[in-house]
């Protein structure tokens, strides 16, 4: 950080953020997966020819990689989520913990 520019994140910031990837990432999960049973169950319009065979192997083979893709980034929007969660609890541990202390210190110095 430089000058005066502050990042300000507390534990509710965190925890919405872990709500809003864990959702968005479920959802996504549930659409490729959907998406994968519909192509799927499409068959092979290309015919038995040769080039339709070349062309279908080629179709197939793009789309289980790019629905692969799709379905490893929604897993990661899932579990990255979840991570944010745990840092959003840890946070909002610490914010107690550092309330108690200022409590603590503040009760030392006006009995001393």
């Amino acid at each position: 950080m430089t000058g005066d520019s502050w990042m300000d994140v507390s534990h509710a910031d965190l925890r919405d953020m872990s709500r809003g990837l864990t959702e968005n990432g479920a959802d996504h999960l549930t659409e490729v997966r959907a998406m994968r049973a519909y192509l799927e169950g499409e068959g092979d319009p290309w015919g038995d020819d040769e080039l339709g065979s070349m062309v279908g192997a080629a179709y197939h083979a793009m789309t289980r990689h790019a629905l692969d893709v799709y379905e490893s980034l929604a897993e990661r929007h899932v579990t990255t989520g979840e991570g944010t969660g745990l840092m959003a609890g840890n946070h909002r541990s610490a914010e107690q913990r550092s309330e108690e202390e200022a409590d603590r210190i503040l009760r030392d110095v006006r009995q001393a």
